[in-house]
């Protein structure tokens, strides 16, 4: 058992007998059939004889190769892998080759050119960062001086009490400026070392894209002036449309720009703090462009002429007009919505009176009369508004505007009224009419019930008739 498990313990290994004078099989057989052909310098293998010569130089070398150094052949060597068999090889077996270690010289080479590619990829951040610095900066100036933008117009909103910051930030959206940080800072900065004003006008603003952020908020900043100007006279009755038209004619601004003010612009007086824009009212500043005779400059901007019309009416409400409408228990806006009727519905100063009386009367009687049948609201649906907007919408209008169809009151003025209607609103006879009509002439027919309307209908008939 000990000899078993010693053979079992020892390792095997292999024994390669090279010859090196290589002979094929084929050789060997013939040796072996006809010893005289032996070469003196080959032993007998058979008799185990051999001269003196064959053994003065080494013919064969036994190498013993323990498993845990393997041999390996060259890839064409097609001989199978020993197993303990003796076999002839022509050739030396070739060992393994592991690869030689770095010398110094290769190392010294290899970190010359780590420190070349660590250079390069420096330069090569510091090339970008220089360029987009550049750009930033050339960016910053764009914004600042406007060298390299287009004349292009572009309408902006500026809202009530807005800020520089703010209006950076509309005007940035609007695509107007790039850097708006660097323009907060800068314009903040010069506003706070030169002292200027900051309190920006707000309104709906064309702008050109070659003014620069200075540029634009001088432009919110300051009050238009020019040298040329020209009177406009602007009657009591007429609607923004009207007005927009006559503004265009004589060259104050487009009608285009002045309608985008009127309908866009928060404007800062207290009197429009109160007046709604809801229940499809057509504008909300309709009723507030007061009727006068004004000085404007040619090629005004919007924001600018429409403060002059709200400025006029802001010193024609007194505050005795806004003490009669509390004592009446209405507001400013449902004054200037009656005034507005009155104006358009009556065919003189004289009649105004009597008109409010008429739908003061209803709109007190309400659970009688409670809708005030006037004609001029509907005409100022489909003369003046429905020319100018789309179908459905002069469709909605007109369902709002219809005083034989709602109750009570328009939601909103149809005209801008002058003094005289504003007055007769606020202070109406005292009459108990409930009707009135109009012959071609402009004469009235005041009635206080239906019998009475329906013959002043036939006195009407027979005037325009005649």
């Amino acid at each position: 058992m000990a000899d078993e498990n010693n053979r079992q313990e020892k390792k095997p290994f292999k024994v390669v007998i090279s010859d090196e004078d290589y002979m094929k099989p084929d050789e060997l057989d013939m040796l072996r059939q006809n010893p005289a052909r032996r070469s003196p310098s080959v032993p007998d293998f058979k008799s185990g004889a051999s001269s003196e010569s064959s053994f003065g130089k080494p013919k064969f070398e036994v190498h013993i190769d323990d498993e845990d150094d393997l041999i390996t052949f060259e890839p064409d060597d097609t001989r199978p892998e020993n197993k303990g068999e003796i076999y002839f090889s022509g050739r030396k077996p070739v060992r393994t080759q592991t690869p030689a270690p770095v010398s110094g010289t290769n190392k010294t080479v290899n970190k010359k050119r780590r420190r070349r590619s660590a250079t390069t990829v420096f330069f090569a951040v510091l090339i970008i960062m220089t360029t987009g610095l550049s750009a930033f900066a050339l960016s910053c100036l764009n914004d600042i001086l406007a060298f390299d933008r287009s004349d292009e117009s572009v309408s902006v909103t500026i809202p009530l009490d807005a800020d520089t910051d703010q209006i950076i930030d509309i005007l940035s959206d609007a695509g107007l400026v790039k850097q708006k940080h660097f323009c907060k800072f800068y314009c903040n900065f010069i506003n706070k070392v030169l002292h200027k004003k900051t309190d920006y006008k707000s309104g709906v603003y064309d702008v050109s894209k070659d003014l620069g952020v200075e540029g634009y908020l001088t432009r919110f900043r300051d009050v238009q002036t020019g040298k040329d100007t020209v009177m406009v006279s602007i009657p009591e009755g007429w609607t923004v449309y009207q007005i927009a038209d006559r503004l265009d004619k004589f060259g104050v601004c487009e009608k285009k720009k002045f309608i985008s003010s009127v309908s866009g612009t928060q404007f800062e007086y207290d009197f429009l703090k109160n007046v709604s824009t809801e229940g499809g009212r057509t504008f909300k500043l309709e009723g507030y462009l007061y009727p006068n005779t004004y000085e404007f400059y040619v090629d005004s901007d919007a924001n600018s002429v429409m403060r002059k019309f709200l400025d006029e009416f802001e010193t024609e409400w007194t505050d005795e007009f806004q003490k009669q409408a509390n004592e009446l228990g209405y507001t400013e806006d449902e004054i200037i919505i009656i005034a507005s009727i009155i104006q358009r519905e009556a065919a003189n100063e004289t009649q105004m009176a009597d008109i409010s009386s008429v739908i003061h009367n209803r709109l007190r009687r309400s659970a009688s009369w409670p809708t005030l049948n006037c004609d001029s609201t509907t005409t100022y649906i489909t003369k003046y508004i429905k020319p100018e907007v789309s179908g459905p919408q002069a469709v909605l209008y007109n369902s709002k505007y219809d005083t034989y169809a709602i109750q009570g009151l328009p939601p909103g003025p149809i005209c801008n009224p002058g003094e005289d209607a504003i007055k007769a609103a606020l202070y109406p006879n005292d009459t108990n009419y409930y009707f009135f009509r109009h012959d071609k002439n402009g004469k009235i027919y005041l009635a206080s019930t239906q019998a009475e309307h329906d013959a002043n209908a036939n006195a009407v008939l027979r005037v325009n008739n005649s």
